[in-house]
């Protein structure tokens, strides 16, 4: 399920998906050019580890987030890399790419920089 218009970047709407499966709709239906990913800290979670995933269709902008659960992430189950230590746990590059190619099909996929605060 969507959240419409729940926040706004720069004048143009944000749409909170909360879902993978609508998430993976959205995308094959849009057909956007490019899927963003982002890997980055959600220091709630064991371990702290969470992805963003973002695309534009025209003036609107759709992000769906996951964050960790155990030993992959809880809405995709992209695995982690030693999940048991809070701080070598990682999400590798190469198997976001696998599994965003395999579920999302022909999009370009580019891995932004993290966010320095």
């Amino acid at each position: 399920m969507i959240r419409h218009k729940e926040l706004w970047f720069v004048g143009m709407p944000v749409f909170r998906v909360n879902n993978w499966e609508e998430f993976r709709r959205l995308v094959k239906e849009m057909v956007p050019d490019t899927v963003f990913y982002l890997p980055e800290p959600h220091p709630l979670r064991n371990p702290p580890l969470g992805l963003r995933l973002t695309f534009y269709h025209g003036q609107d902008m759709y992000v769906f987030t996951d964050f960790a659960d155990g030993k992959s992430l809880k809405r995709t189950g992209i695995p982690l890399t030693n999940p048991d230590e809070r701080v070598r746990a990682e999400v590798r590059e190469e198997d976001i790419r696998r599994f965003l190619s395999t579920e999302l099909g022909n999009v370009e996929l580019v891995s932004l920089p993290p966010f320095i605060y």
